[in-house]
């Protein structure tokens, strides 16, 4: 995207110093261009004012830390908040619940508590009990995206609805038989929440389509999953029943590894940009599907798409889709 490597650069020297002062000024004189052109620049590439990116990442740090056992007092003052209340206002506004009731979860995701010597929560044992048996209900620790099951036909015709909406005039006689080839796939399959495989894939689609992907790479994400679940879809087949480039991109999608995420942080990185958006459509779902995997996964795979997929969006210029990644990491990490 155009100014992306200031943009990465302040993106980097912020990640450096998110507990130093860091002002406008500051970042605009670090990588080299006014205060009104970068802010106005920085604006426009990620969705948000410079200052409002700031404090969303110095906000989702503090609850990493709060998480890991320290005082909220001491937390918020870390990260420049001058008082606590002000502190506690601007957590409960930007992830919907407080402080302390992230605490509260950390209590209940931890399931004992250590003693000063394991760097844990110091608390009289009353304190524990009392805060244990407080009411949840307002901590809900999952974004608001997340939806009880839908049932797969359903979301088919929100696939529908997304995609006249973005091409009105596209032909989706393609993306009917594309549905019911991968429907027929994954029959059998479920995933770990109980749910029919399939409704994964069309919500990968969903998404794809809601980012404003071409009819090729939303039917590429309906396939996404078929040679890789093992169905008796093969990449030949996909090349027979639609196109070469579709079977392509599937082939690509499949074979995709920790590898090739390393090479799209290099200037000459020859991976499809397609490719890249399903895998990110692939992971956001499952990110708000992860509360139905063992506990164990859970840190491994926010800690994951905060290291990986979060840095990339930036380069791919999809903050949206960054900012709902560690909203949503940050509850298991």
């Amino acid at each position: 995207m155009k100014y992306e490597n200031a943009i990465f650069m302040c993106i980097k020297y912020i990640e450096e110093n998110i507990k130093e002062d860091l002002t406008i000024d500051i970042l605009a004189n670090e990588v080299g261009y006014s205060v009104y052109h970068f802010s106005r620049i920085f604006k426009e590439q990620m969705g948000m004012s410079l200052m409002e990116y700031v404090r969303e990442r110095r906000l989702i740090c503090a609850s990493k830390d709060i998480f890991s056992g320290k005082k909220i007092i001491d937390v918020s003052i870390e990260f420049g908040f001058k008082t606590h209340s002000g502190f506690s206002k601007a957590f409960k506004n930007k992830f919907g619940f407080t402080p302390t009731q992230h605490v509260i979860y950390a209590i209940r995701m931890s399931g004992n508590m250590n003693d000063k010597k394991g760097g844990r929560y110091i608390m009289a044992d009353n304190s524990i009990k009392r805060m244990k048996n407080m009411d949840l209900e307002n901590a809900n620790t999952f974004v608001k995206s997340e939806v009880d099951f839908t049932e797969p036909e359903t979301l088919y015709k929100d696939l529908i609805l997304s995609i006249k909406k973005n091409h009105p005039s596209e032909d989706l006689t393609m993306v009917e038989k594309a549905y019911h080839i991968a429907y027929k796939a994954h029959d059998g399959q479920y995933r770990k929440s109980g749910e029919p495989y399939i409704s994964h894939s069309v919500c990968v689609a969903i998404i794809l389509s809601e980012m404003g992907s071409d009819i090729k790479t939303i039917i590429a994400g309906l396939f996404h999953d078929v040679v890789a679940e093992s169905t008796l879809i093969t990449i030949e087949q996909l090349a027979t029943e639609f196109s070469d480039e579709i079977a392509l991109l599937v082939d690509e999608v499949t074979k995709f590894n920790k590898v090739n995420w390393d090479l799209i942080n290099q200037d000459d990185c020859m991976v499809d940009n397609r490719v890249i958006l399903i895998k990110f459509a692939d992971r956001l779902h499952n990110m708000r599907t992860l509360k139905y995997m063992k506990p164990e996964k859970w840190r491994e795979k926010a800690k994951e798409t905060i290291d990986i997929f979060s840095p990339i969006a930036v380069r791919l210029g999809i903050p949206k889709i960054k900012t709902e990644l560690d909203d949503l990491s940050l509850k298991y990490l």
